[in-house]
């Protein structure tokens, strides 16, 4: 990964790095705090699904799901943090030319728009298809994006022109928010596969679709956790990133497991994810850090 931290230590003017391979730099050092609500979470939907009847047993009195709850939470730390986090990442791209801040930041312009446009879709009268159509697919999208930027390998782009890297930017998030655009679009007008039918239930299309997402975003979690704990001076930005990754990716998952909207296990995920949200924000803004050190 291009150094984008100010934690990772630069080699001094004789080409000797300043820290001693395998230790951690002394202005940081990895929280055990930080990376506990990880498997608190995983724990914590597997109890729930141990101990919470089938659903067709299950007493919606247990689930707490007020209306336009959600979508007000959503849109706090899930979208408001992830623009923020795209804007950053434009803001750092800009300055350094590292590829990976690009692939971050269309990840998070892609979840955060679509988290926000089903987040206030769920509550229409024809029924929630169209905001969980929509909030999937971004979903897998955002995973896409993740997954490239934990195997991309390349140092900064070769564009030095601030001007050139800030064109390939707009490119790259306008093309994002185009296809989510034309994507809402199209599910508001029923033209998409159903991914709930009411009465009925999630379809395999959905639950395919939902399933890779979280097994993209785990896997980028594992990728880039490999990446910080395989590296000489391990990367602060890489330590929030992984662990934002793997609370999306088990927040996703946790759908699978829940007996109705509301019920604990859908606010342990969501919960997951909302954290993940803040935890993406705090990686991209100690990479910022750097950057601006620089």
């Amino acid at each position: 990964m291009p150094r984008t931290n100010r934690n990772i230590p630069e080699p001094n003017p004789v080409g000797r790095v300043g820290q001693t391979a395998g230790t951690l730099p002394p202005t940081w050092k990895p929280s055990i705090v930080v990376a506990a609500p990880l498997p608190l979470v995983i724990v914590s939907v597997a109890v729930f699904n141990l101990i919470l009847p089938p659903p067709a047993q299950f007493n919606k009195g247990l689930a707490f799901e007020p209306p336009y709850l959600n979508a007000i939470l959503y849109t706090i730390f899930l979208a408001l943090t992830s623009f923020i986090v795209a804007y950053i990442s434009f803001k750092s791209y800009v300055q350094n030319g590292s590829t990976f801040l690009v692939l971050l930041g269309s990840g998070a312009l892609a979840w955060g728009t679509t988290s926000l446009i089903a987040g206030w879709l769920t509550n229409l009268p024809t029924g929630p298809n169209p905001a969980i159509t929509i909030s999937n697919t971004g979903a897998l999208v955002a995973s896409i994006f993740h997954v490239v930027s934990s195997t991309w390998s390349r140092g900064p782009s070769t564009q030095k022109s601030a001007k050139i890297r800030r064109s390939i930017l707009i490119f790259a998030y306008g093309g994002v928010l185009g296809f989510i655009a034309l994507y809402a679009i199209v599910a508001l007008e029923g033209m998409t596969p159903a991914f709930f039918v009411p009465g009925v239930g999630q379809t395999v299309l959905r639950m395919v679709v939902l399933g890779s997402a979280a097994a993209l975003f785990a896997v980028a979690s594992i990728l880039f956790a490999r990446r910080y704990f395989s590296s000489q001076s391990r990367s602060s930005t890489l330590y929030w990133y992984f662990l934002a990754l793997g609370l999306t990716g088990v927040g996703l998952a946790a759908v699978f497991f829940g007996r109705a909207p509301g019920d604990p296990i859908s606010w342990t995920g969501r919960t997951a994810m909302f954290l993940g949200g803040t935890y993406f924000l705090k990686a991209v803004h100690t990479a910022f850090k750097g950057t601006s050190a620089r």
